[in-house]
């Protein structure tokens, strides 16, 4: 699945152009790639995203989206399917958790937009542990999208023991596994205010793996519903074609060490945020 996340703006990512964003899209749609990941908040994503569909004259792609849980989710939704030039969108969740009153309102409008033809399934995103068992006792949810990589994969034991399917996104660890990284010096952004960016137990981890691909492999072996990607060109493709089979004298050190990032971790998301009930 491709994540069109630097198609918008944002702190943690240098913003791709709409012209390369279109290149991409198809390069990957070539590559045999029908799924991608969007949201509201990533502004023109969208209508670069049906651009790139409409020059490929494809009707055979899917979209996993997401809005604010707000009283505008209606509004929005309406937004994107003119963005995106459709009559639906594939799955539609809430980006982030909300205060109760405005989390079960927002989930029963997810379930009236669902019922009027214009979603095919719901879900959440970036949902604590506790937050997700609750509300998926009053409501059919059938996605989850959370980052889950060797940085981040708290509760993730936990969480493939419910009925939800998850979609799991920065599997590269917002690109600190990217092997560009050997020290928070070299993070020239806002991804040095990431906890994880001041362990000591990250670069260990860093010079121990192989490579992105080693990386990517581990979160694919986790068999997650889906791995969204997010590249900035076509060339950063390649790295899906080197998942692989990791052994599991391997994939036992690559826990150890990624436990130690884990337990530098006061928050319960990766972004520091704490949604705890």
């Amino acid at each position: 699945m491709l994540g069109l996340w630097n198609l918008g703006e944002g702190k943690f990512h240098a913003k791709l152009a709409a012209k390369d964003g279109r290149a991409l899209i198809k390069a990957a749609y070539r590559l045999g790639i029908r799924d991608f990941s969007s949201a509201y908040s990533y502004n023109e994503a969208d209508s670069i995203l049906a651009s790139a569909m409409h020059e490929l004259h494809a009707d055979d792609w899917r979209i996993y989206t997401k809005a604010m849980p707000v009283p505008t989710l209606k509004r929005k939704t309406e937004t994107m399917l003119r963005r995106l030039g459709r009559d639906f969108l594939d799955v539609l969740m809430l980006h982030w958790p909300a205060d109760d009153e405005n989390l079960y309102r927002s989930m029963k409008d997810l379930e009236s937009i669902a019922a009027a033809g214009k979603v095919k399934a719901i879900g959440v995103s970036n949902f604590p542990l506790n937050l997700l068992q609750k509300l998926s006792h009053d409501f059919d949810i059938s996605y989850h999208e959370r980052p889950l990589s060797l940085i981040w994969k708290k509760d993730w034991a936990e969480e493939k023991q419910l009925q939800i399917k998850t979609l799991a996104y920065a599997p590269l660890g917002m690109g600190l596994l990217s092997g560009k990284y050997h020290s928070i010096d070299n993070i020239k952004d806002s991804r040095k205010d990431i906890e994880a960016a001041s362990s000591p137990a990250l670069y260990k981890l860093v010079d121990f793996i192989s490579g992105p691909e080693e990386a990517l492999s581990w979160v694919y072996g986790e068999e997650p519903y889906g791995v969204i990607s997010g590249f900035s060109s076509e060339k950063e493709l390649k790295v899906l074609s080197a998942v692989h089979e990791i052994p599991q004298d391997r994939r036992k050190m690559l826990k150890m060490l990624s436990d130690d990032i884990e337990a530098s971790f006061s928050c319960d998301n990766i972004f520091s945020h704490n949604w705890r009930r």
